[in-house]
């Protein structure tokens, strides 16, 4: 799938040198893109699947991401995943912009900016916050919501040194990955990229998602293989064991009912693609999860 660049507004492009929001949809988008400005996103209610660089994965409520310049990706809901029982916006969620060479400039007239500057490089891989630190930013980020002014700045600085002190956070791209996208065929990868996610748990064939694309199969398997660094069959294969590791949640679920929800037509293929993915089986990821 292939994202697209995207400007952001409402303050980031302004003297502001940051923009706090809260969002209530009843869907998150689902257009893959990157823009400059760093990300901190905070899910409040929600759950869908989600891309971060190379990495697809299952997303719920309660997590916080952070995301460097530059990196592509997408939260990832649909209508079926509503209750239309529920009066509130099935997404919600906090997040903080800035453009880190603006906030970097202005750091470095109070002193050392090295341990600040070294988090937001390896943040272009994208970092899930986790434990105390996700608490105690998640905790600023509620307030930076009704602050303004200096107080308001201040807060920012306080997330930005918990977030660049922490030692539990997980680093989600690959350590190799290089955001390779141009800013053309944005269309067509993007109608792929909703295909894929709407349907895998079905067999998705190699012809029918080359006439997704509008293209013949040797074509779309470069075209996709270019972009995303990956193949077709291993893109939907992670993006059912990312589907799996939320079902394998519910200790009543069998393994093989999951292996079959999931799109694999047989479980040693789950079980293999599984290692393959996560490094431990199947019952081991639901024992670590559910100890």
């Amino acid at each position: 799938m292939k994202p697209i660049l995207a400007v952001l507004s409402d303050g980031v492009q302004s003297d502001d040198l940051f923009v706090a929001r809260e969002v209530k949809l009843p869907f998150f988008s689902s257009e893959f893109h990157f823009h400059e400005e760093c990300q901190l996103v905070h899910i409040i209610k929600s759950s869908g699947k989600r891309i971060i660089g190379d990495l697809v994965d299952y997303f719920e409520s309660g997590e916080l991401i952070f995301l460097g310049s530059n990196i592509p990706h997408v939260w990832h809901n649909t209508r079926e995943q509503t209750n239309e029982d529920d009066a509130e916006p099935y997404a919600h969620s906090l997040s903080i912009h800035f453009n880190p060479s603006k906030l970097l400039m202005h750091l470095s007239a109070f002193g050392n900016i090295r341990k600040v500057e070294s988090f937001l490089n390896k943040a272009q891989r994208g970092v899930e916050l986790k434990g105390k630190s996700r608490e105690q930013v998640v905790k600023l980020m509620y307030q930076i919501l009704q602050l303004d002014g200096l107080q308001k700045i201040i807060t920012l600085l306080e997330i930005l040194n918990i977030m660049s002190s922490d030692t539990e956070h997980s680093l989600l791209a690959s350590i190799n990955y290089i955001n390779y996208y141009q800013y053309h065929d944005s269309k067509r990868m993007d109608q792929v990229f909703k295909y894929i996610f709407d349907n895998f748990r079905e067999d998705i064939s190699l012809n029918t998602i080359a006439d997704v694309a509008n293209m013949n199969t040797f074509a779309f398997c470069r075209f996709f293989k270019a972009r995303t660094q990956k193949s077709f069959t291993q893109f939907v294969n992670e993006t059912r064991i990312g589907y799996a590791c939320k079902l394998l949640g519910n200790k009543e679920a069998s393994i093989t009912d999951i292996a079959y929800e999931c799109g694999f037509n047989n479980v040693s293929n789950f079980n293999r693609f599984f290692k393959v993915i996560k490094k431990v089986s199947p019952r081991q990821y639901r024992n670590q999860i559910l100890s």
